[in-house]
């Protein structure tokens, strides 16, 4: 793996009629993949299918489809397409490459496109499925029971593609990212499927998360030679005033902390890192977050600071 990593720069002008609520999700989730370092997805036909079917299934089957998993059809319901978004995909035409996701948001009032993506994404799990290394994305639309539009975004990468979407040496993905303003400064993280564990997260709502990805060229280096062994030593939020701003901190696995009080999360995949504020944030308020890791035994310091500003009402 070279140390420049895998990140994708550019990719075809998306074909989705000008002003509809699909090519608003996909820049708008573009914008944010350039900004936090992802790296940035395709429009792709097959996953365009595989989305809209489940979309329309959702749309047709609104009144029961959310009490149970909403990412799984019934053959027996109206608007069949496929069982599991894995099989959807295949059927659509699109060979994942072992990583795939799907996520199902709305946007809520304001009815934009790009509101979908914005809310999935002041979200942990859903947040980063939307940050992953897929290098490809599908968009379908529906609308939910207030016939409020609602969004399936299927992502994935392709079987040919090796290490997808990996950062350059020294860089991670970090959302929000550096600068960016009009971030919700709550969530509610009690309406999360699956939800962020209680036991750490005890309030119906919190702070906006920010999500991490410590996966870049050193790291699969590192695992592919055996010596990986991902630290974190810092990974704090301070507002303005500079007071540390009490978190919940959940992690892959695969990462440990130092100093630092995480959670291991099977729901999150291989890099990531995710820091919940325990309360909602202050509205309007400037925050800093400082990240630090190492890769290995003896490494060099992965290290960031940021800043955004949560001024958005949910």
């Amino acid at each position: 793996m070279a140390s420049a990593g895998t990140l994708t720069t550019t990719v075809a002008a998306a074909t989705y009629a000008d002003n509809s609520l699909h090519q608003s999700a996909f820049n708008a989730l573009n914008l944010v993949r350039k900004n936090a370092g992802a790296g940035l997805v395709s429009q792709n036909a097959a996953l365009d299918t595989s989305a809209g079917a489940h979309a329309k299934y959702l749309t047709t089957n609104i009144a029961t489809a959310f009490t149970v998993n909403a990412h799984t059809e019934d053959p027996s319901k109206p608007g069949f397409f496929e069982a599991t978004v894995g099989l959807r995909m295949a059927k659509a035409g699109f060979s994942a490459g072992g990583y795939w996701s799907e996520v199902i948001g709305g946007t809520g009032a304001s009815r934009q496109g790009s509101d979908c993506v914005l809310g999935l994404l002041g979200t942990v799990y859903h947040a980063a499925a939307l940050l992953n290394q897929s290098t490809n994305i599908g968009i379908g639309f529906g609308t939910d029971t207030a016939n409020i539009p609602m969004c399936v975004a299927d992502l994935g990468a392709k079987s040919t593609e090796s290490y997808p979407q990996v950062a350059p040496s020294g860089q991670i993905v970090a959302y929000p990212y550096d600068g960016q303003t009009g971030l919700f400064y709550s969530f509610d993280i009690a309406f999360e499927v699956p939800r962020p564990p209680v036991a750490l997260f005890p309030n119906a709502t919190s702070g906006t998360p920010v999500i991490v990805n410590i996966r870049n060229s050193d790291f699969v280096n590192y695992k592919a030679a055996g010596t990986l062994t991902p630290v974190v030593t810092k990974f704090e939020i301070k507002d303005a005033g500079g007071n540390l701003v009490p978190v919940g901190i959940l992690a892959n696995s695969g990462i440990t902390g130092s100093g630092v009080s995480m959670t291991a999360d099977a729901n999150l995949s291989e890099g990531f890192a995710v820091l919940v504020p325990l309360s909602p944030l202050a509205k309007g308020g400037t925050y800093t977050v400082t990240f630090t890791a190492t890769l290995k035994t003896g490494g060099d310091p992965l290290t960031k600071t940021w800043r955004f500003v949560a001024d958005r009402d949910r």
